[in-house]
This record gives C-alpha cells, sequence and structure tokens, in this order.
C-alpha cells in the first residue's frame, strides 16, 4: 500500500462529480456474514521478494497484497504489489502457486496474474454495473491487512470520483473512497457491495495526522476494459498527449491579469506541464513556470491555455476528461490555444504512451 503522506501534503482531493447522500442497499442485500461466505474463496494472498541489486544493507524486501479472480483462471491485484518482484506467489490455504504475470498497467495501478496450478473453478468475481456505486451505500474491504489473515471489513461508500495527485494520468482515473478500514496487505483486494460483487479494486488510503478511514478504490467501470485489455495484449494502450494541467478559473485568470471581460474567452484548460518527446511536446506546447498556491494547491502559471481540440471547445474539467478519453493511438488532433494573449493553433498525430521510467519511479518511492 503506497504511503501518499509526502505526495499530498498541502494538496487537496478534488471532487469531480457528485452523487446521492443516500443509496438504498439492492434486493440482493446479504448478511455480512454469508457475503464473506461467498466472497472468500475468490480473494487470494499475494507474497513477493524483491531484491535491489545496487545496495549492500537491506536489499531484500518482502511484501504482501491481496488479489482477486477473474474468470478464466487469471487474478487481478495492483501493479504496486508486484512491481520489481525477484519471487512471485499466489497463496491460497497455505499452499503457494507459482505465478505468470500476464500484463501491467502501472498508469492505473493495476496488474493482471495467471496462477499455476489454477485456483478455484475458473470462475471469477461477478462484477457491478459500472457506475454502480452510489455514496452512502454499503461497501465491504476483503482482503489481508498485514498478513493477518483474510478479513472482511466494513463501511460505505464515503465519496466518489476522488482524484489522488499521484502521476500526470492520475486525474483521468477518479476513485470511489469508503471508509471501512483499510492497511497495507488490503492493495489489490476486492471492495464489494452488499450482494458480494465487485465495485473496484482497493488501491490506497491516506494515514496521516488528521486523516481517518480515507481508504480508496479504482471503481469497476475504469476496471473492466482495462482488465480485458491486459488479458488480451498484455498492456493498455492509450494515446500520449502529455499534457497535465487545469480548467483556467476565473481566480487563476486574475492572477494571469486577465480583466473581467476577456475571461470567457481565455478559459479553458491551463496546461502546467508537458512531458518530453509527447504530442503536446511535439506540437510545440509550453507548461508553467511561476508556482502559486491557491486553495492549498499548487499551480503552476505561465502555460498556454487550450481552447479548443478538433473544434470542441474546453470550459470546464468534464469536457476536458470527456475529449481526452476519446482521443485514439495514430488520430490527428487540432488544437486552439492563447499564448500570451495571442490565439495560436497546432496539429499533432497521437503516439502510443510508452511505459516511462518516470512514472514507474512513484510506485517504487511510495510503495
Amino acid at each position: 500500500m503506497p504511503n501518499f503522506v509526502s505526495c499530498l501534503r498541502g494538496l487537496t482531493l478534488a471532487l469531480l462529480a457528485g452523487g446521492a447522500v443516500q443509496a438504498a442497499e439492492p434486493d440482493c442485500a446479504l448478511p455480512e456474514s454469508d457475503l464473506f461466505t461467498k466472497v472468500e474463496d475468490k480473494v487470494v494472498e499475494i507474497f513477493t521478494i524483491a531484491v535491489n541489486p545496487f545496495r549492500v544493507v537491506g536489499r531484500i524486501t518482502a511484501r504482501g497484497g491481496s488479489g482477486y479472480l477473474l474468470d478464466g483462471g487469471y487474478v487481478a491485484t495492483n501493479y504496486h504489489v508486484v512491481a520489481d518482484a525477484n519471487t512471485l506467489a499466489i497463496l491460497v490455504d497455505d499452499r503457494a502457486h507459482d505465478v505468470q504475470i500476464v500484463g501491467v498497467d502501472p498508469t492505473l495501478d493495476i496488474a493482471v496474474l495467471r496462477p499455476w496450478p489454477p485456483i478455484g473453478d475458473g470462475g471469477g468475481l461477478p462484477f457491478a454495473e459500472d457506475g454502480a456505486a452510489r455514496i452512502g451505500q454499503r461497501a465491504y474491504a476483503v482482503g489481508f491487512p498485514l498478513g493477518l489473515g483474510k478479513s472482511l471489513s466494513a463501511g460505505i461508500v464515503s465519496g466518489e470520483s476522488r482524484v489522488l495527485p499521484m502521476t500526470t494520468s492520475s486525474w483521468l482515473s477518479p476513485y470511489i473512497q469508503t471508509d471501512a478500514a483499510i492497511s497495507q496487505g488490503n492493495s489489490g483486494g476486492p471492495l464489494v457491495d452488499s450482494c458480494g460483487r465487485l465495485i473496484g479494486m482497493i488501491t490506497a488510503a491516506i494515514s496521516r495526522e488528521g486523516a481517518e478511514n480515507l481508504g480508496f478504490a479504482i471503481p469497476v467501470g475504469v476496471l473492466r476494459p482495462a482488465l480485458t485489455e491486459l488479458i488480451e495484449k498484455g498492456k493498455v494502450s492509450r494515446p500520449w498527449h502529455g499534457l497535465y494541467g487545469q480548467i483556467a478559473t476565473p481566480p487563476v485568470l486574475m492572477m494571469l491579469g486577465i480583466p473581467q471581460e476577456g475571461w470567457e474567452a481565455n478559459t479553458g484548460f491551463l496546461v502546467e506541464t508537458v512531458e518530453p518527446g509527447s504530442a503536446a511536446d511535439r506540437a510545440g506546447l509550453r507548461g508553467g513556470s511561476w508556482p502559486v498556491m491557491w486553495g492549498g494547491n499548487e499551480i503552476l502559471l505561465g502555460g498556454d491555455i487550450i481552447l479548443e481540440v478538433n473544434g470542441q471547445r474546453i470550459v470546464t474539467r468534464r469536457q476536458a476528461l470527456d475529449i481526452v478519453r476519446d482521443l485514439k493511438v495514430g488520430q490527428r488532433v487540432d488544437i486552439v490555444y492563447m499564448r500570451d494573449g495571442a490565439r495560436r493553433e497546432a496539429t499533432v498525430l497521437l503516439e502510443e504512451r510508452p511505459l516511462l521510467l518516470e512514472e514507474l519511479s512513484i510506485y517504487r518511492e511510495h510503495r
């Protein structure tokens, strides 16, 4: 389980979309004891040993995590559970199963494994419908906290569409928030509803002064297509736009010295950073260089403001998310942006996003 103390200090969690205050439980809701009986055989313990060849002392790191069965005999877990593992095993009833890594996606922190010999009858944990999780409904974490043994902790869905500022891709995959008890060792395990259906993969918890019962899970709507692609191709293919930033809201525009009558024309996606070699870099887009704190968040001012992508105006974060999620590898993209008060245009061809070592290092630092 990554420790997000350093990366979250001074930052706030962003809420991209709201939900109902209360949620009715489904008709199939089960008592907790029956729920655990239904789910427990689909949840497994993962054990890894990593050896750092560049160190003489403290070379060995043993790590435990959780996973859950998918149809076809596969197991899903977090990437950070298996990252850099020299030895990897799945433990079931004190029996160790050898493991083949089928595919990993560090961007979403997902890995798919194939155990041998196979576990169970080939059937996986059932998935809830995309977007089924609602604020206020019961939620249960099943896994191996601190390696103590298979455990069930109960809570509710506390929030939807939460963003943890881990990587430049984090804003594309907001999490479910839960107050169910989450500890090291729960990583990669399932968060299920009261019917025993998967609503998310447990990925992170915030543990620092002032934080209580803050656990996060990748929602099933994000998991489903990623897991399918990992099983079929061993990787998730996505376009490499290379941009990170936020919407240029009125407070940001004020800091940029833009008068109120110019706010509408200059509202767009403020580019804060550009990844070297990406489509944005090749298009000549410029990131910011003037750090400013606003509402507990660091903002880099001085970058370009993207107004349109393929003729679509960008005014809200939701519009930016929808546009980015619709981009395809090999697609030609036309961009209209503002720089130093002048309107500019650029066209770029989107290549596939590579496996970036800089992104992998984040998991090595915080796992």
